[in-house]
């Protein structure tokens, strides 16, 4: 079996090729020198959980002293009934 090849045809895949080999060095110049940079990007999970534990403790004061304020009667609630629009009387006389 032998295959033929016209000069089209050679003409786009030798292009094809020149497009892929710079983008191949393309890519390669982009690319990060040293891996530390990555390295940089892990989260410390031990800091988070730390914060989130501090987070929680803050909180939890702050609902004690809530508590504390609603215990100790000094905040005082009033339920105040809400004041509708009295409706306009009908107009029954004649025009």
């Amino acid at each position: 079996m032998k295959v033929v090849v016209d000069g089209y045809t050679r003409f786009i895949l030798t292009a094809i090729a020149v497009l892929l080999t710079v983008l191949a060095v393309g890519l390669w110049h982009d690319s990060p020198s040293s891996l530390g940079q990555a390295q940089a990007g892990i989260p410390d999970s031990g800091m988070q959980l730390q914060q989130i534990l501090t987070k929680m403790n803050d909180i939890s004061s702050n609902i004690d002293q809530l508590q504390k304020v609603l215990v100790d009667g000094s905040v005082k609630v009033q339920i105040v009934e809400k004041a509708t629009k009295a409706k306009p009387a009908k107009k029954t006389g004649n025009k």
